[in-house]
């Protein structure tokens, strides 16, 4: 993020802290009154660079800086010192000096092989829980993937991402299954760590409290330099001896944007007194690669600390609130690119052509969901954050065309008799059965008509007038509840002239501010919901005594979002305002409801922008919706919005969807805190009270008598009550739009003027989120209508069907795809619910052979499978990768994988 640089500016390098300092973590006091250490150390410099993708400069000046002040002085050092090393801490860095320097690419290669030029095995360095599970994978595909297959024989093992206070759950499972066993972090306790995924995958992580922290040694002149390493040895040596790890000390020289250094005289000086009195004594000082360094900490098997865990980010507002078209054009590209896998796949197998799977585009678009980093804002920021925002909406268009494409090309192979009417073929992307709803658009003429379903059934509908600045065109939008479409599957339905209109008044609430349907009793205020009443559970939802039910409030928000701060940087109720002061009322929307649904609408215009609200009651499903607009945003500074669902549940747990898990609060956080970094910089919250957080697609919250779920469409969410004297039930709050400013001195401020969208979905349940999981997802992931499809003359497939059904109950499949290598299939499916499994997978193709791969389709192991399908363990929390093979797809010399 371009701190450490500023760090080192303003005179904050220091000694590195010693580890007694580091709280919980550590075991062992340094000894004190030493003149240097008692044994003989082998100390390897890691010469690096920290690099946002920006941050310094534009992306493009920085881009040139990469070239002319690192990588290629570092190759021109390398030609001369042949022990010196050099590591960059992501793959985009290497892409983009290939692309500059094609001549260039025979050095690359063969300092990579050596191992003394080194690359980060990921894309770049993200905020981990921001990104989808599939986006966090799709890092090793474009960081050690890509490099094993455009550099033969080198290999990158180690994940960098030493800037960001946060780490996701499941990051250490999806670098260990990717084969990435080590991790550098900082800005965490310093010490040496076996970091695990709750499924018990793991990887070796390093932490120098803050990556700057070396800068002291190595940036002073070589006598001083030595006297502070042995002081920093001495420090260490109780550590080392208690966690028995072998004595190999990394000196990682990484400041922002730093050069690559010459550090022969500090080296001769340190080992040319290593026989006498001298600074060395006993030990060596040479230049290293980060692998061997890891290599030789773990081959004597230490005893390292585990830790298992989110870490909550603290960083979280420099994303979601302060760029919120843009991340919402991450996560919808997150959802999409899965999905487009998915039914590309189907087609070209159902077409038996692999030849029309759109690799090249699809490799583009995932490069563009996970192009931006961490460095949001910064020098130049203004360019940054278009550059950024321009990737992501690129991703999400192309995401959506890829679908749109495959999913007609299905529909046309569907036979769909022509006498039952007009088709619509709805598709569903996620993995189980569902009922949602679902809208298309008619002609103005056919809203008379009826939908039935595949058996002649009629499905409940409404016709909504035509739509703003579609009149004259005279089309209108058709909306029906399609019920238990097939997991990763499809149903038909028709749109039938044989009944009356489709389109019925509202049932009329019973009395101004209520209304009550076979779910719900809802009760309306000024500004939000008094109450809402689950008839099913006898069960009042909200406590609305401080905040009403969807209640948007605004609250004074000074902040960087990032930056040099140990806790995350609140929102304070100064110049505090919310809906319900100004006594704001809701009004029926009569076009808006039907028989599906009754809709009440607010408008109220407040000093810096208007709001618009939409409440819409589901009557067929357990469902209602709220759509928010913030429109004519002026963006005054410092300023944020959330939304409020107070909970009726005192003392009530509260859980949300993190990339391929979930995380119920207090409980599977790391513990502890993130400890000092540097200066007087220390992170001392706990991480368990850590709050807003990152978000996937819900959070949800219960107490002894039910649970309650909410869809997000937004990445930061809160859960505790802001405001002074705290009440004691959850708040859920997601955080709307926070106009806050980039932390560099010349960053640019986050003010996003304009018009803003935002969607969310209440269901309640049981307790206990188990209950509510799959309700979360879906009310975020839509299904996809294809209405009118040609029947082609190829048409063989029914109804109604899956393609891909899995039994478990917990288990997910996030994506299907083609793999990398060859026209094999991959398949990517996850344990949710925290229990050990047998995993039932049918595809819809005759199984020739099954493989277990790694996260990046390598390292195939067979497994046993049958022609209709396989039978696995899947183990709690467990991420896992199936290469399946069509049967007239096994290569010679294969045989079935042990059918049975």
């Amino acid at each position: 993020m371009g701190k450490g640089l500023l760090a080192i500016a303003f005179g904050l390098t220091f000694l590195s802290w010693a580890p007694f300092l580091y709280g919980e973590k550590q075991k062992t006091k340094p000894a004190a009154g030493k003149e240097g250490p008692d044994k003989d150390w082998r100390i390897r410099i890691i010469s690096s660079s920290h690099q946002d993708i920006a941050w310094m400069n534009s992306p493009e000046a920085c881009i040139a800086y990469r070239d002319t002040h690192c990588i290629t002085p570092a190759l021109e050092i390398m030609a001369r010192d042949p022990g010196y090393c050099f590591v960059m801490e992501n793959m985009l860095n290497l892409m983009e000096y290939i692309e500059r320097h094609p001549d260039r690419r025979e050095d690359i290669h063969r300092f990579t092989r050596e191992g003394r030029l080194e690359w980060g095995a990921t894309f770049n360095q993200p905020y981990e829980s921001l990104l989808s599970g599939e986006q966090l994978i799709r890092g090793a595909y474009f960081g050690r993937k890509w490099l094993k297959r455009n550099f033969p024989g080198c290999d990158a093992r180690i994940y960098f991402n030493p800037d960001v206070p946060g780490r996701a759950l499941q990051m250490q499972q999806i670098l260990s299954k990717a084969g990435i066993p080590y991790m550098v972090i900082s800005r965490y306790h310093k010490g040496f760590y076996r970091w695990l995924s709750p499924d018990g995958s793991s990887v070796v992580a390093y932490s120098p409290g803050h990556y700057t922290n070396a800068s002291a040694i190595l940036g002073a002149p070589p006598s001083e330099g030595a006297g502070l390493l042995n002081a920093e040895l001495t420090s260490w040596e109780g550590y080392y001896r208690d966690h028995r790890i072998p004595f190999e000390f990394p000196l990682l020289h990484s400041v922002d944007f730093s050069r690559p250094t010459d550090f022969g005289p500090l080296i001769d000086l340190w080992n040319g007194g290593r026989t006498s009195k001298g600074p060395g004594r006993g030990s060596t000082l040479n230049y290293s690669s980060a692998a061997r360094f890891f290599e030789a900490l773990t081959e004597a098997g230490p005893n390292l600390d585990r830790i298992t865990g989110e870490r909550p980010n603290l960083w979280l507002y420099i994303h979601g609130p302060t760029h919120h078209w843009a991340v919402s054009a991450q996560r919808e590209a997150g959802r999409l690119l899965p999905a487009a896998e998915i039914f590309n796949s189907i087609a070209y197998l159902l077409e038996k052509n692999p030849e029309r799977y759109p690799s090249r585009k699809m490799e583009d678009a995932w490069r563009a969901a996970i192009y931006p980093d961490h460095g949001w804002g910064g020098k130049e920021g203004q360019i940054t954050d278009r550059l950024f925002r321009k990737k992501l909406e690129f991703a999400r268009g192309q995401g959506r065309e890829m679908l749109d494409q495959a999913l007609s090309r299905i529909a046309g192979r569907i036979d769909k008799p022509s006498l039952k009417g007009f088709p619509i073929v709805v598709f569903n992307s996620l993995s189980w059965r569902r009922s949602d709803p679902v809208a298309v658009t008619i002609p103005w003429s056919q809203r008379r008509c009826q939908v039935r379903d595949s058996r002649g059934k009629i499905v409940p509908s409404q016709v909504h007038p035509p739509l703003p600045g579609q009149e004259e065109e005279r089309m209108a939008r058709l909306q029906f509840i399609a019920q238990d479409v097939p997991g990763l599957g499809y149903k038909t339905y028709y749109l039938t002239k044989d009944g009356a209109a489709t389109s019925h008044p509202a049932p009329p609430a019973r009395a101004a501010g209520f209304y009550e349907n076979t779910f719900y009793q809802v009760e309306f205020a000024p500004g939000g919901l008094r109450r809402i009443y689950d008839k099913e559970l006898k069960a009042d939802l909200l406590d609305t005594g401080k905040f009403l039910g969807f209640e948007i409030f605004t609250l004074r928000s000074i902040g960087n979002g990032a930056g040099e701060f140990g806790r995350v940087q609140q929102p304070t109720v100064d110049h505090f305002d919310s809906l319900s002061r100004h006594k704001t009322s809701w009004e029926h929307d009569p076009l808006g409801s039907g028989p599906l649904q009754a809709v009440f609408r607010l408008r109220k215009k407040l000093e810096n922008g208007t709001i618009e609200q939409k409440i819409i009651i589901s009557n067929k499903i357990k469902r209602i919706d709220c759509e928010v607009a913030i429109l004519d945003w002026d963006g005054a500074p410092y300023r944020e919005f959330r939304i409020a669902l107070p909970v009726n549940a005192p003392g009530g747990r509260v859980a949300y969807e993190v990339p391929m898990g979930i995380v119920e609060v207090g409980r599977d956080e790391i513990p502890g805190t993130g400890g000092p970094a540097y200066g007087n910089l220390n992170y001392d919250e706990l991480c368990s009270e850590i709050r807003p957080r990152e978000v996937q697609n819900f959070l949800s919250a219960w107490g002894t008598d039910f649970g309650l779920t909410l869809s997000t469409s937004v990445a930061v969410n809160d859960y505790r009550d802001p405001a002074p004297d705290p009440v004691p039930h959850p708040i859920l709050q997601p955080v709307l739009l926070a106009s806050r400013r980039s932390c560099h001195g010349e960053g640019n401020w986050y003010l996003q003027e304009g018009d803003h969208h935002y969607r969310f979905s209440l269901t309640s349940h049981d307790p206990g989120w188990i209950n509510g999981y799959r309700l979360g997802i879906q009310a975020n992931c839509p299904l996809f209508p294809v209405a009118g499809a040609p029947t082609g003359d190829d048409a063989d497939l029914p109804e109604e069907k899956s393609f891909f059904e899995v039994s478990a109950a917990g288990a997910l499949i996030s994506t299907v795809k083609k793999c990398e290598d060859d026209d094999s299939i991959i398949v990517r499916v996850y344990e949710i619910e925290g229990k050990d499994a047998e995993l039932v997978l049918t595809p819809f193709f005759p199984l020739g052979k099954a493989e277990l791969v790694s996260m990046i389709e390598e390292e195939a192991k067979a497994i046993p499978c049958r022609s209709d399908g396989l039978t696995m363990r899947l183990g709690h929390h467990a991420i896992e990768t199936l290469k399946l093979w069509p049967r007239r797809d096994v290569p010679k010399g294969h045989t079935p994988g042990g059918e049975k």
